[in-house]
């Protein structure tokens, strides 16, 4: 089998502390990440980081904890593309950041 051809990217989003007083902060998959030429179903596991964070294994999202004070949180997640007939599987891990401001 062939290498994963996978590239996966982060941009770093910003949170207002206003709204996280109230209630959590969801950002979607297509807010953070650029995953492309995944070969197979894509998951994402946090591996390290902030407690503000977490991470929704098979959609992506990434949630903000209520509560969550001002300032910059990380954490590193593993995606990792599942391959198929023609590709074996692959990971990358990659640092998510998220301001409260």
């Amino acid at each position: 089998k062939a290498k994963q051809p996978m590239t996966a990217k982060v941009k770093t989003v910003s949170a207002k502390a206003s709204k996280l007083k109230k209630s959590k902060v969801t950002f979607t998959k297509a807010d953070i990440f650029t995953v492309k030429k995944a070969q197979g179903k894509v998951t994402f596991v946090k591996v390290s980081g902030s407690n503000a964070l977490t991470i929704g294994k098979s959609n992506g999202k990434v949630t903000v904890a209520k509560g969550t004070r001002k300032g910059t949180y990380s954490m590193k997640v593993k995606v990792t593309a599942a391959g198929n007939t023609n590709y074996a599987k692959g990971s990358k891990t990659v640092t998510v950041k998220v301001k409260v401001k």
